[in-house]
């Protein structure tokens, strides 16, 4: 159930974007489905409040996030900052969780964790080391593989400094429809990745974490 419930704003993303029938205005794939992943992550934030009697923090981090590089998107009309996003809260992450090596004598991981799974210091630490770079990984790939390519490619096709959303253009009908196909397919590729590719290497984040703890377990025994 917890899992459906994160998968919600980022997987009605995703199934917005690609269906033109369900886009909430004409020729605006990636506006309206930045809409329905600001309302799923209201919904998502209500269901967890209901359930567990408090707001979790990084559903609100992400919300505010959404609605601040979301709503500049929709409103310059600009597909780069809704993209950047994604690099902007796993840095987030990133950072708080290494910085709670450092701050407190127990790790974030540990106070979220700890619960659940008995380890020692030096296990969360390597843990905590462990998701903060992956998510500084997942950042950088982001932006180098994506963002900044759709950026390159956006300013081909519309001239720099004029970027446009690209997902309700008919490049068929276009002068210049090589350069808008490559425009549109750098967009494409970014929304698969904001779904698959994060959450794929989330979970190759989680298996390294199942082996770590797997390992120690066996040393104890």
């Amino acid at each position: 159930m917890k899992f459906l419930l994160d998968f919600l704003p980022i997987g009605l993303f995703f199934v917005i974007y690609k269906t033109k029938n369900l886009h909430f205005y004409q020729n605006e794939g990636l506006h309206s489905a930045i809409i329905a992943m600001a309302l799923a992550t209201v919904v998502q934030i209500g269901v967890t409040y209901l359930r567990q009697k408090k707001f979790e923090k990084v559903q609100v981090i992400g919300l505010l996030l959404l609605l601040v590089f979301g709503g500049v998107t929709i409103y310059i009309d600009n597909p780069v900052f809704i993209m950047w996003k994604v690099s902007a809260l796993y840095v987030l992450f990133a950072a708080v969780l290494v910085g709670s090596i450092w701050i407190g004598k127990k790790t974030l991981l540990a106070r979220m964790l700890g619960k659940e799974l008995d380890l020692p210091d030096a296990l969360w630490r390597a843990l905590t080391w462990l998701w903060g770079l992956g998510f500084a990984g997942i950042a950088f790939i982001n932006a180098y593989y994506f963002v900044l390519p759709a950026i390159a490619a956006n300013d081909a096709f519309f001239g720099t400094g004029e970027r446009f959303g690209l997902s309700g253009f008919d490049c068929a009908t276009l002068s210049n429809q090589a350069l808008c196909v490559v425009a549109q397919q750098a967009e494409e590729s970014w929304v698969n990745f904001k779904l698959f590719g994060t959450m794929g290497l989330t979970f190759v984040l989680i298996v390294v974490t199942v082996v770590f703890i797997s390992k120690y377990n066996k040393e104890q025994t």
